[in-house]
């Protein structure tokens, strides 16, 4: 009988069967409750996915341990090390926002499927200097807030939005500018970075200007490749690249009309390395870890982008700095903070046109004729990790919303000029709402609107208390508002028809789009919708209710 006790204990663990198991309940009831546990104690999503993959790891190696130590059995516990190890060595985890779990992808070859580049037959230079009411010119819509009211939506989706075209495109986190029917985004093509431009009514390329440079963090949290829309302007074509370069671009025909390493401007380092793949990349030495992701701004004669500088060398570092848009001449330095991953915009604010922008740890306010930082306000945020991620959002002529997830929540500000002096001061802070990272938030009718930590939700400005959250598979994607309809364009692919009231949660319709992981923002012409993956690009006609 004792001879058998040592294989009685090998083949009944029951010490790491137990454990096993009380772990494993505890995440999936960690996962169930998720709701509840940011509602109640205002828990980020993310905590739940790191606490698997924390556990997962920990799991196989106690069982190696067990297998070794316990069982005496060498070669099981190899087995059991061996097997995971070769598959994150060919694979590793592909992460959506707040670290969710997507799929894995391949470390060594691309999983881009049957990826064929279209050809660019030579054609006459295309017209982007026509504009209409319909164009779409810039990050987050004419204005950069994110909303539109000359289209009138149909209200139910009994006939859901047509397919007009769907193409596979590179990496890349940018959206759509369209001008006169020609849509310009950003990808990553291998370690070419390109700029390209589509027909809107078929997704035909009519042209591409290739560079040679490629991002990607070291982390892979941010993944590689592009993450600013092109900005167009008077038929040129400005961008930012994921490493920071600054670009100017002929409309027509893509030429390169004139270039400005802004991170170099303001002494920053590029550190060059080598991926799985054997594709060079560069990462910014610098705490903006996560690539350039501020889109070009145009205010008058200017062309405005985030600046910073290298750790240390305040002298160097400024927040914004500005070019002549005609010929690349460098005008003024504003501030000296290192940004985030908003992009700046233009509003009237106490009386005064000026920029407003989300620095790494402070929303701040700049003269346009002169950089001069005019008043700042502390928002804590670090860009290399509980990073501020989301736009200045303008309420009325001096309140404006800052918002944030890593449980910091959103903000009501005022800003006053007395005299000479700027002072901005609080109204209402509330952490339970507003709990953005990929999204910005949309202002309508007296109500906010936005994603926080994944859940939709609309928020009361004059008080700063919620009226309604709706939980759903939404995760970090995007919104955009048309007339008093919300399109919600799902992590995961899925568009949302959603009625912009505060009375409670509507949805008039539902349509699976594309496929991959949709951070890029929407775009929309008239009753077409563009939107983007890190994979695919589609075009939607919208159904309108009769005239």
């Amino acid at each position: 009988m004792n001879s058998e006790t040592p294989v009685q204990s090998t083949r009944y663990p029951r010490l790491m069967l137990t454990l096993t198991g009380i772990v494993t309940l505890g995440l999936l009831l960690i996962h169930w409750q998720a709701y509840y546990l940011n509602e109640q104690y205002g828990l980020d999503p993310a905590i739940a996915w790191l606490l698997t993959m924390l556990f997962g790891l920990l799991g196989i190696l106690g069982w190696c341990l067990w297998a070794f130590i316990s069982a005496k059995n060498w070669k099981l516990g190899l087995l059991i090390f061996a097997v995971p190890t070769i598959f994150f060595t060919l694979y590793y985890p592909n992460l959506g926002g707040d670290v969710a779990f997507r799929g894995f992808k391949p470390r060594f070859w691309s999983d881009a499927g049957d990826y064929v580049e279209p050809a660019v037959n030579s054609v006459p230079a295309i017209d982007l200097k026509t504009t209409a009411k319909s164009d779409f010119p810039q990050f987050m819509g004419p204005d950069r807030s994110g909303r539109i009211a000359e289209t009138n939506l149909s209200d139910d989706w009994i006939d859901p939005p047509l397919e007009l075209w769907k193409i596979d495109v590179g990496e890349g986190w940018s959206g759509f500018a369209i001008v006169n029917g020609f849509a310009i985004t950003q990808e990553q093509r291998g370690d070419e970075e390109c700029v390209t431009c589509y027909d809107i009514n078929n997704g035909e390329l009519k042209w591409i200007n290739r560079a040679k440079r490629r991002h990607e963090d070291l982390a892979a949290m941010g993944k590689a490749g592009p993450r600013a829309t092109p900005t167009i302007d008077q038929g040129r074509v400005y961008i930012t690249s994921g490493t920071g370069v600054l670009d100017c671009l002929n409309g027509g025909t893509g030429e390169l009309i004139w270039s400005a390493d802004v991170p170099g401007l303001v002494g920053i380092e590029q550190l060059k390395s080598k991926n799985s793949m054997g594709l060079n990349y560069t990462t910014e030495n610098s705490r903006l870890l996560w690539g350039r992701s501020g889109s070009p701004l145009i205010v008058d004669d200017l062309v405005i982008v985030p600046a910073g500088g290298a750790d240390g060398d305040l002298e160097s570092t400024c927040t914004l700095i500005a070019f002549d848009k005609q010929t690349g001449q460098e005008k003024w330095r504003g501030g000296n903070r290192m940004p985030s991953y908003g992009s700046p915009s233009v509003a009237v604010i106490g009386g005064k046109r000026q920029i407003l922008f989300m620095a790494e740890n402070c929303a701040v306010g700049h003269d346009i004729q002169t950089g001069k930082e005019l008043w700042n306000f502390q928002r804590p945020g670090n860009s290399n990790s509980d990073a501020n991620c989301s736009q200045v959002t303008v309420v009325d002529g001096d309140r404006l919303i800052l918002s944030k997830g890593y449980s910091l929540g959103g903000e009501l500000i005022q800003i006053q000029n007395d005299g000479e002096k700027w002072v901005a001061n609080p109204i209402h802070k509330n952490p339970r709402v507003l709990k953005t990272k990929l999204t910005n938030p949309i202002v309508h009718d007296g109500h906010v609107y936005t994603l926080s930590d994944g859940y939709l939700e609309c928020t009361e400005v004059d008080s700063f208390e919620r009226r309604w959250k709706q939980r759903g598979r939404f995760g970090n994607g995007q919104i955009f508002l048309v007339g008093d309809k919300l399109l919600v364009h799902s992590e995961t692919g899925t568009l949302h028809l959603v009625l912009a009231t505060p009375q409670g949660y509507e949805e008039l319709g539902t349509r699976k789009t594309i496929g991959g992981i949709c951070w890029n923002t929407i775009a929309v012409s008239g009753n077409l919708i563009l939107l983007r993956s890190e994979r695919e690009a589609a075009c939607f006609r919208l159904p309108e209710e009769p005239q």
